[in-house]
Formats: structure tokens, C-alpha cells, sequence
């Protein structure tokens, strides 16, 4: 049966690193996601985002989309069949809001990954380290989406397998033991 790792936490717990170790230890790909968006200098088409305009977004099937100002941003049902093309396995960063849609959609296929770190200063110091902006870590901080992501939502915790990202070996020893428990069923 095709599953999905469904990763979701606040801005620097590192659920890219951990999709990003999926896809190069076990050749799991990530669900490409789509937007209306134009392209930015260095991203390419169907590996950063699939660039679509409002009338090919409007044809897809989606698990969750939202608007932001002027453009859209999706996951659609075509970008998991994709994945799961390549593999049996495939991941999927999430805003927790996004869970619960793939959870009802998708049910037991859905293998949700809630990562969090016990200091949550732990999550600024990671930010500046990857080079963001400091106005850009501030807005993030403060946004409604990163404290909304701090914490699980009661709804959501029976669903999910909290991990904490504080040293990277235990994470991926974690993370070795659910690709193996996932391939097994």
C-alpha cells in the first residue's frame, strides 16, 4: 500500500532536513507542490513548485489550497499519484492546518510526523543560522502561522508521532526505524 509521511511544525525545526534525509538515504520523494506564483531566479518547474497559472490550478484536485494576496498555493491528489510513481513512499511538509484534510482523505496511508524541540529558542537560533533575512525572521516569528505551529492541535495528537528535533542523530535513527516499519507494511 502507498503511504505518505506527512511532516508538519513551526518555521526552523527542520522538516525540510528531515524530507531532504528521506529523499537521499531512501529515495523518497517529496510531493511537489503547485502555485500561481511567478518563478523565482533559480527554482525550477515541477522540483521547486509546479508553476501553474489560475486556469490549470483551477483543474486540479486538491487536499488543501489557500490564496496569499495575489496567488494560490496547493497540494493536489496528481502531485501524490506522482511521487508515489516513483515510490511506494513519499513525503509532505505541512502546515498543521494542512493535516487534518490528508488525515480524512487519506486515512491510514498517512504516517504524520509532528516535529517540534523542547527550546523553542532552539527554532530562532536555526533560522539565523540558515542565512534567512533578520526582518523575515522576525515577521515568521510573530505570524499567526508560527504560533499556531508551536503546538499540536488537541484534534490532531491522537494522529501523530511527536519528535523531537534536537539531535540530529536520534532523529534520524528515528526516522531510519519508520522507513523501515512503513516498508514492512
Amino acid at each position: 500500500m502507498n503511504k505518505i509521511i506527512i511532516i508538519a511544525g513551526p518555521s526552523g525545526v527542520g522538516k525540510t532536513t528531515v524530507s531532504n534525509y528521506l529523499q537521499e538515504k531512501y529515495h523518497i520523494p517529496r510531493v511537489v507542490t503547485h502555485t500561481t506564483r511567478p518563478m523565482r531566479k533559480g527554482e525550477v518547474d515541477g522540483i521547486s513548485y509546479y508553476f501553474e497559472d489560475d486556469l490549470s490550478f483551477e483543474k486540479l484536485h486538491f487536499f488543501e489550497h489557500v490564496r496569499y494576496g495575489d496567488y494560490q498555493y496547493g497540494s493536489s491528489k496528481e502531485a501524490l499519484q506522482r511521487a508515489w510513481d516513483k515510490n511506494n513512499l513519499a513525503s509532505l511538509i505541512v502546515e498543521t492546518d494542512g493535516v487534518k484534510s490528508y488525515l480524512e482523505a487519506l486515512g491510514e496511508q498517512v504516517y504524520f510526523i509532528y516535529l517540534t524541540v523542547k527550546d523553542f529558542d532552539t527554532l530562532t537560533k536555526r533560522l539565523i543560522e540558515r542565512g534567512d533575512d533578520p526582518l523575515e525572521i522576525q515577521r515568521r516569528l510573530n505570524s499567526a502561522e508560527f504560533k499556531r505551529d508551536l503546538h499540536l492541535r488537541p484534534e490532531l495528537k491522537k494522529q501523530a508521532h511527536i519528535l523531537e528535533n534536537d539531535n540530529w542523530k536520534d532523529t534520524a535513527v528515528y526516522l531510519d526505524r519508520v522507513v523501515k516499519m512503513l516498508s514492512e507494511n
